[in-house]
């Protein structure tokens, strides 16, 4: 059940967090699987270090995903030497919290370039080499409860995760004829390092920890299951969907 052995995956942002946390467990599940980051090199390759542990092939990519012509090179790459990829992750996103009034152009462009625009860059790029390949493929969206549930200081944010929602229903739509599903992950509270610093305020995570039914704030891991059955044959009538992890705080 969930078997990936013989796939290849794309983890966008997989340094750190839940991205590493789902590149680990695609990892476990057989799947030889692509690590990237922007910069973060080292961290990235402590990921795909793990990966390898498993027995399976890993490589470290980097590429900034508010760069148009830095996606496009990291996927003319993969063409090259590996063919195409069977799996892809889009996870890689940026956040900044700004009161609305106080939000200036560069801040909503900057968001909106690595968030929406890259995770479309990286989606039709994946979809060509699959559609070229002709056997169909999986594209996996982490997206957030915040595209659908609005938050204070994070318009911009919440702006960018309702595009990547509209982005996976209309592709899924468009690529399903080709075999190649897409879906979103909605994570709510996870702790990361990508919100440490308002989940070490005691009294925000006391007050984030109310809000959840099942009682704890999240990890990583508890997202990463949920891609590898995506990513899986067992999936294969899923597309279009956005499967909410929070707790029940969406609730």
């Amino acid at each position: 059940m969930f078997e990936l052995k013989g796939k290849r995956a794309l983890v966008t942002g997989s340094s750190r967090g839940i991205g590493k946390a789902i590149a680990i467990k695609l990892a476990e599940a057989g799947a030889d699987v692509l690590t990237h980051c922007r910069s973060n090199v080292n961290q990235c390759e402590d990921t795909a270090e793990k990966i390898r542990s498993f027995g399976v092939e890993s490589e470290v990519l980097t590429a900034d995903m508010s760069s148009v012509d830095e996606i496009n090179a990291m996927f003319e790459y993969i063409e090259k030497k590996y063919g195409g990829i069977d799996i892809l992750v889009n996870n890689a996103a940026i956040l900044t919290r700004i009161p609305f009034l106080e939000m200036e152009v560069p801040d909503w462009d900057k968001l909106m370039e690595t968030n929406a625009r890259g995770y479309f860059l990286c989606t039709r790029n994946a979809a060509r080499l699959m559609k070229k390949n002709g056997k169909g493929g999986r594209i996996i969206n982490v997206s957030s409860i915040s595209q659908f549930e609005a938050a204070v200081n994070r318009t911009h944010y919440c702006a960018t995760k309702g595009a990547i929602g509209m982005l996976t229903r209309s592709s899924a739509l468009e690529l399903a004829p080709y075999g190649i599903t897409v879906n979103a992950i909605l994570p709510g509270s996870i702790h990361t390092d990508f919100n440490d610093d308002v989940l070490s305020d005691k009294d925000f995570y006391e007050k984030c920890l109310a809000g959840i039914p099942i009682g704890r704030i999240g990890s990583p891991e508890d997202i990463a299951g949920a891609a590898v059955f995506l990513a899986s044959d067992e999936a294969s009538y899923v597309t279009g969907a956005a499967l909410t992890i929070d707790g029940g705080k969406t609730l």
